[in-house]
């Protein structure tokens, strides 16, 4: 059945009228340019797909009308509608089959060029929750963004460890106070920086604000009571600072701040409304709808439909979507503008979202990034699974998630890379709690797969909550369950994350004590933001030891020296280097692909081969294959082909300190002893190192200097030919 019940004249254009037309742009000009979806012969496994695209460079404030036209396997229009923007989501389902798609731009006379799909037998049926069946299921009364008061003697009942956990922080939320006001701004030499002030305030914040907050519903008596004046006062506090000063959203001095308040008061508005009077609730839904059109603003800015790869952007419409949620039917608060806030939300989240997160499950941005990026939004599509009966976890980049996480965030792992904070872990005093301290809290259940269960519960009720509370106590009832994603029904010892370009290899992966991993990135997402310039690197771990492992770390915060001058290049990295250089941090086109991943069916070993050639466009080639010949020992064979002749760099990075015999590297790490043998001839010379070519603290002022864990750095060097064909073997010594 159409969408439209007539399609226009202009919907049909034949070939020969097509080919006198303009094209849209095809090819991204940025890394944070949106993916086009569907592309040529892709499968897709949800219907209807979200339909993405380029908009010429004459529409630069979404004005031009684009009709979007899809043909079945017959050539039959079976959807056409009129949008103006990059994305449409059709409102009926597409069965299964092929189909054909294609965007006009009448006014501009261009079209973007018919592309073919394909929607899988399995595909998740998922139509988009409307703005109009969200709202209509708001209840009246507070609380009723995380949970209602009907939601929770449930929790009570089943969450009893989450609660002892909970009480103490609130606890230590009295200990700490109420906090400092900011005084980065005012050039006092001795006021806290900014950088150690946000960190402090996500204290107060995110972890003793939502705490207090929380315990008022879901504690007893004068217990309850106690931590909702508390979380009250401590709400008053924090919304009488300026939102349009140092703690704004869009300001001067940083964002941490204002995304701590967007994403927290929403939330906390709702739950401590019962104790705020007429003028109190008047003041906080001001403050929460101030944050609110911040957030509004920063994404209009970034035009993030055809941007999104902004990180820190991504989480910006689901506080957009809760100050909606919450501030609907709050006296003072325009409709309209509540209603352009939710639809803008469920836009995004039912459409091209989430850029990182790919439909396969990976998350392009690494581990670290992937459990604290992954929990910003999950308020929000709770409370839209309560109010409308409709569920975004329902698409399939959610369901998969778990897959990776059992790969790529193991607790039991030394390092989690890649990316940005790859030396993290949750109770890191760097970054406290950032990397999630249960990531499988939600995904575990929409995954079905057990060893996420066991993780979940086992994760569930550390001895402090650090960061995320939002999502400890929603009810799970309301999630709607969808028939199993298209990753397998159990964990493999092989997989591939093509999409979001991660491999991943074990000997075992249900024995962790002896279990060897490899994992790998070869991505179509290029370096940038939080991601380096380490197409083709690989970590290697035994008994979740690191062996082999990226180099170097933030220092004092992001944007360092070192960071931005030694962990962004590809020699603190497990990639190649061409006489010397290797991947560009600011070219978003040094890509990756995998070619391959998975074990053999008649040897059952493992293997990947990874092709980075377009992140080296000196070279005409390179690929490397992984290759486990037994459970303790993996081949690493790299073919290197150039027009000219060329010296190649091989770094290896460790934690532990190296020895060298000729060029035999042993390595003893974690109570495990490591050979790593390069065969006869591949190489000249090997260098041995436990230096940065950028320190650690290079350019921090000395009383902010860091101490981190030492690493080294082993870097074989090739003689210069055309043709290089290397093979190095890693063993695991008994």
């Amino acid at each position: 059945m159409l969408n439209d019940t007539h399609i226009p004249d202009s919907a049909k254009v034949d070939a020969q009228t097509a080919h006198t037309l303009l094209q849209f742009p095809k090819e991204r000009k940025s890394g944070g340019m949106v993916f086009p979806s569907p592309v040529e012969g892709q499968t897709i496994h949800e219907t209807p797909p979200a339909f993405v695209w380029l908009p010429p460079e004459e529409d630069t404030a979404h004005t031009v009308l684009y009709r979007i036209t899809v043909w079945d396997a017959a050539d039959n229009p079976v959807f056409c509608k009129e949008v103006y923007g990059n994305t449409c989501v059709p409102d009926q389902l597409l069965s299964a089959g092929a189909y054909t798609w294609d965007v006009e731009a009448p006014a501009l006379g261009m079209v973007r060029g018919k592309e073919h799909f394909i929607i899988a037998d399995d595909a998740i049926p998922f139509l988009r929750p409307t703005v109009d069946e969200v709202l209509a299921g708001i209840p009246c009364a507070h609380p009723r963004h995380l949970f209602t008061k009907n939601d929770i003697p449930e929790i009570v009942r089943t969450h009893t460890r989450e609660l002892e956990t909970l009480r103490r922080n609130i606890r230590r939320a009295y200990d700490d106070g109420l906090p400092e006001h900011p005084r980065f701004h005012t050039g006092d030499a001795d006021a806290l920086p900014y950088r150690e002030y946000f960190g402090r305030f996500r204290d107060f914040c995110d972890r003793n604000l939502v705490a207090c907050a929380l315990g008022y519903h879901l504690l007893d008596g004068a217990e309850a009571e106690k931590a909702g004046q508390f979380a009250k006062k401590l709400f008053l506090c924090i919304c009488d600072w300026n939102p349009l000063g140092p703690c704004a959203l869009t300001g001067s001095w940083g964002d941490e701040i204002g995304l701590s308040c967007a994403r927290c008061f929403p939330a906390v508005f709702d739950l401590v409304y019962p104790l705020l009077d007429d003028k109190q609730r008047s003041y906080c839904a001001n403050t929460v709808a101030a944050y609110a059109e911040q957030c509004e603003a920063r994404l209009s800015r970034l035009d993030y439909l055809k941007t999104p790869g902004d990180s820190h952007a991504g989480r910006l419409p689901a506080y957009l979507g809760e100050a909606a949620l919450v501030l609907w039917g709050e006296a003072g608060q325009n409709p309209d503008t509540l209603r352009r806030w939710l639809s803008y939300a469920l836009t995004v989240y039912g459409g091209p979202f989430p850029f990182f997160g790919t439909p396969d499950g990976g998350w392009a941005e690494g581990t670290f990034y992937s459990t604290s990026y992954t929990k910003w939004f999950l308020p929000f599509f709770s409370a839209v699974a309560r109010f409308s009966g409709k569920s975004l976890f329902d698409r399939p980049f959610y369901r998969n998630f778990a897959h990776f996480l059992l790969h790529f965030a193991l607790p039991d792992h030394e390092i989690h890379p890649f990316g940005d904070g790859y030396w993290c872990n949750p109770d890191s005093p760097e970054w406290p709690g950032f990397f999630a301290q249960n990531p499988f809290h939600i995904y575990a259940a929409l995954s079905g797969l057990d060893e996420a269960k066991v993780y979940d519960r086992q994760l569930s009720a550390p001895k402090l909550y650090q960061l995320h509370l939002l999502d400890v106590f929603l009810p799970t009832e309301a999630i709607q369950t969808a028939p199993q994603a298209f990753h397998a029904a159990c964990v493999t010892d092989a997989d591939a994350f093509p999409d979001a370009g991660f491999i991943s290899l074990h000997s075992c992966h249900t024995n962790p004590k002896t279990d060897l991993h490899l994992i790998a990135r070869a991505s179509k997402f290029g370096p940038g933001s939080h991601r380096q310039p380490d197409n083709g690197s690989f970590a290697l771990f035994y008994g979740g030891n690191a062996f082999i492992a990226p180099s170097g770390y933030f220092g004092r915060a992001y944007g360092t020296k070192h960071h931005m001058q030694w962990l962004n290049t590809t020699k603190a990295h497990n990639a190649i280097l061409i006489d010397g250089v290797g991947q560009s941090y600011r070219d978003f086109r040094h890509t990756a692909k995998i070619v391959s991943c998975g074990i053999d069916a008649k040897t059952q070993k493992r293997y990947a081969v990874l092709d980075m050639t377009a992140s080296y466009p000196m070279l005409r080639t390179w690929q490397r294959t992984f290759s486990f010949t037994d459970d303790h020992t993996v081949v690493i064979e790299d073919t290197v082909l150039s027009d000219t002749a060329v010296t190649v760099t091989y770094p290896l990075h460790m934690l532990s300190e190296p020895s060298a015999f000729g060029q035999t590297i042993t390595l003893t790490h974690g109570g495990y002893t490591m050979k790593i043998v390069p065969d006869a001839g591949c190489f000249a010379s090997l260098l041995l190192s436990d230096r940065y070519d950028v320190d650690l603290n290079e350019g921090e002022p000395e009383a902010f200097h860091v101490t981190m864990p030492k690493q080294f750095h082993a870097y074989y060097e090739t003689e210069q030919k055309k043709e290089h064909h290397l093979k190095v073997t890693f063993r695991i010594c008994p």
